[in-house]
């Protein structure tokens, strides 16, 4: 049995603040997917690695986009470290992703992937369910994304946390401007994919469909239009993430400041 101390060493040689592992058999829902990414998967791994605070609180959602793709990327590098190091151990190992590429085929459609890493993190006692339905950390609050690995190895897990901390202060609720979110981990996905991914594949199949139905002077504007842009920038970074509401307002793992703000010399 491996320690989970040292799957949490390698993980944090490339950023992951928490890491944590489950036993496969506990992501019942999850169990035909994970048997068909890996055969005899004994074992998830999940990896958090932090948001920038300042990034996904800023007005400039472009700041919070481009942390966003860090953020993934981090957590890709480090999920397939974990990977590399268990395959190196004598293991099978697989580095599965929590952003895309995911299966959009319905009823998915890019909503869900193969594996619940949220569930997977609870489980792992990596965090705990908020009041928004998102991994609430208790060093990084849910300003966090996701990475995760599927093994056979057997690893000796802490199991899920005595309690979540979240403080239920429900700032996330207030926060949505989508009104997506009631409390206790409910989300209306509908208003809450309309507002996140409002340069995502709706809007693509939108603004093909638009772009069909116009005369030919409406499709040069729309074709040179500022929506179009937004479309190509998400295109060509991979991100369209459009509102980090829920994880700005939450004030679990929020850095107090190291130094006095206005003293004196």
């Amino acid at each position: 049995m491996i320690p989970a101390s040292e799957i949490s060493r390698v993980a944090s040689l490339q950023g992951a603040r928490a890491c944590g592992a489950a036993p496969a058999a506990t992501l019942a829902g999850c169990a035909e997917e994970i048997g068909r990414i890996l055969p005899g998967a004994r074992s998830v791994i999940v990896l958090a690695v932090p948001h920038s605070r300042s990034a996904i609180e800023s007005a400039n959602v472009q700041v919070a986009q481009y942390d966003t793709i860090h953020a993934y990327g981090e957590a890709a590098r480090a999920s397939h470290a974990v990977a590399l190091w268990l395959e190196a151990t004598g293991f099978r190992a697989v580095a599965v992703p929590a952003f895309i590429p995911i299966d959009m085929t319905p009823p998915r459609r890019g909503m869900r992937g193969a594996v619940d890493w949220r569930g997977a993190g609870v489980a792992a006692g990596v965090g705990g369910y908020g009041e928004s339905g998102l991994l609430v950390t208790r060093e990084m609050g849910p300003a966090v994304r996701l990475g995760g690995v599927v093994t056979d190895a057997e690893i000796d897990a802490a199991g899920p946390l005595a309690e979540t901390p979240c403080t239920h202060c429900m700032r996330c609720v207030e926060a949505c401007p989508a009104g997506a979110l009631s409390g206790g981990g409910r989300i209306d996905k509908r208003k809450c994919g309309d507002r996140i991914f409002s340069g995502g594949f709706r809007e693509w199949r939108q603004f093909l469909l638009d772009l069909l139905d116009a005369s030919p002077e409406g499709r040069e504007a729309i074709a040179g239009s500022q929506r179009s842009l937004d479309l190509w920038q998400n295109f060509m970074t991979g991100n369209y993430y459009y509102c980090f509401a829920c994880q700005a307002a939450c004030p679990v793992g929020k850095p107090a400041p190291s130094f006095p703000s206005g003293s004196g010399g």
